[in-house]
């Protein structure tokens, strides 16, 4: 039992201590991929919505949202401690009136 303990502990702290190193060659493969998979989601958004209750800002929100998560997933996938601090960080923003354009949420955000 004290032999997992011990283990657990270890894993543990090589994770905090070890920031991960990123080449620029995979931070351009990420971007570019979440572009691509939001070029897809703004074209499903586009075709699925025609008419009435479609928004071009809306769907232009949903493309910068797609890039911006997956550049702060790059950011904060790395370091098990700057992700902890974003989460902590983020997890006190609290919108206190309510935002009617999706480009003010995605500029919040």
């Amino acid at each position: 039992m004290d032999f997992a303990k011990l283990e657990m502990k270890q894993i543990l702290l090589q994770n905090i201590l070890d920031s991960g190193t990123l080449e620029t060659k995979d931070i351009v493969i990420r971007i570019v991929s979440a572009a691509i998979i939001s070029v897809v989601i703004y074209i499903s958004y586009w075709y699925t919505h025609v008419g009435t209750a479609y928004s071009n800002k809306f769907n232009v929100s949903l493309m910068t949202l797609t890039i911006l998560t997956a550049t702060v997933m790059t950011v904060i996938a790395n370091n098990l401690t700057l992700s902890l601090g974003m989460v902590g960080a983020l997890s006190i923003v609290r919108y206190r009136t309510a935002i009617k354009d999706s480009r003010d949420t995605t500029y919040i955000f």
